[in-house]
């Protein structure tokens, strides 16, 4: 199967940059254990749907889920033995997919709670305004603000993580804890190749400001592939 460098980078950039603001808090074991049951639980609702309904992961669950897709050989055992079948995965979603996203996550989570009982996520909640007309009979009650829940790929989605250690926890899979903590360091140093390279190249014009964060502008990510030829 080919891959769309040019669609796929970005997606997997931004990834990293947003996964390095928990790399620290996901190194701990009892986050780790739940991190894992998340992911075990997705997949078992993603393998009980048909193939052409889109579920949408969070951001702790794809971290995992990445792990495992690192490890060919044994992602595909691990889901043959526990789904019956190789659960396809790709970080680009055609554009039929992107506009029904929002409602796919929603989706997700009415799912994901109906069959574990679990909460999946907590919703964002973000101010919109609202014009309210002076004369209207709900004045007196209304906001010039109402608040409003909106998802974001990665973004926005939280998942709160218990302190406290799960009795009945078992990893089914053939990666481990050590392996996403690894994985994690990997995208740490990806991460600094990127700053590293985009350092080495010659800038053409002055008007060009090195990003704190990595930048995903077509400028930015035109010099980092010129950086790998």
């Amino acid at each position: 199967m080919s891959v769309n460098i040019d669609r796929t980078a970005p997606e997997l950039i931004s990834l990293l940059e947003k996964t390095s603001h928990f790399q620290q808090k996901w190194k701990e074991s009892i986050i780790l254990k739940q991190m894992i049951k998340r992911y075990y639980q997705f997949m078992q609702l993603k393998s009980s749907l048909p193939m052409n309904i889109l579920l949408i992961p969070t951001l702790d669950i794809e971290i995992v889920w990445q792990t495992h897709l690192l490890r060919h050989q044994i992602y595909q055992n691990d889901c043959i033995r526990l789904f019956h079948r190789v659960i396809d995965h790709s970080l680009i979603i055609n554009d039929i997919e992107q506009f029904f996203k929002e409602q796919a996550f929603l989706d997700t989570c009415q799912l994901y709670e109906q069959k574990f009982g679990e909460k999946y996520c907590s919703l964002p909640l973000i101010e919109e305004k609202n014009e309210v007309k002076s004369n209207s009979i709900y004045h007196k009650y209304e906001s010039l603000y109402h608040i409003k829940p909106i998802y974001s790929y990665w973004d926005k989605t939280s998942f709160e993580f218990s302190l406290n250690s799960s009795k009945n926890y078992e990893n089914p899979f053939s990666f481990t804890e050590d392996d996403i903590i690894r994985d994690g360091k990997s995208f740490d140093l990806c991460k600094q190749f990127m700053f590293n390279a985009i350092e080495k190249l010659p800038i053409w014009d002055m008007f060009y400001i090195r990003p704190t964060e990595i930048d995903l502008k077509p400028r930015a990510l035109k010099l980092l592939k010129k950086s790998y030829e």
